[in-house]
């Protein structure tokens, strides 16, 4: 049997269903995808620390996201949202003492993979 993964929702505000399963597009105007996480806080870094969860198989998932003409889920995508601005470079003859700037948040360069999909 295929391990449980967690996989984002969001409520329904009617008061009919209990979720709604969250997918994402992997660019503007690219095909939909389903989303998965193997951890809970895989999906928090990812979505947020409110984002809600069930847990389902993969071919629950599938089973579920198929009668949209989705065929493909992504498994522990490491940045969910929209695309991260590209950064003008600056002349060479700019000097720039980040020190000053204040504190500096240095890690992995990160960059946008998915994009929410707002139709559900």
């Amino acid at each position: 049997m295929d391990a449980l993964l967690f996989v984002p929702v969001r409520a329904d505000d009617s008061g009919g269903a209990p979720a709604v399963v969250r997918t994402a597009r992997t660019g503007a105007g690219q095909e939909r995808v389903g989303l998965a996480f193997t951890g809970e806080e895989r999906l928090h870094a990812a979505l947020g620390p409110t984002q809600r969860w069930i847990r389902l198989s993969r071919p629950a998932l599938l089973a579920l996201l198929r009668p949209l003409g989705i065929e493909d889920v992504r498994t522990d995508p490491l940045y969910v949202g929209p695309q991260m601005p590209q950064m003008p470079e600056l002349p060479e003859s700019t000097a720039l003492d980040l020190r000053e700037a204040g504190p500096v948040l240095a890690g992995a360069r990160r960059h946008a993979q998915w994009l929410p999909d707002e139709v559900w």
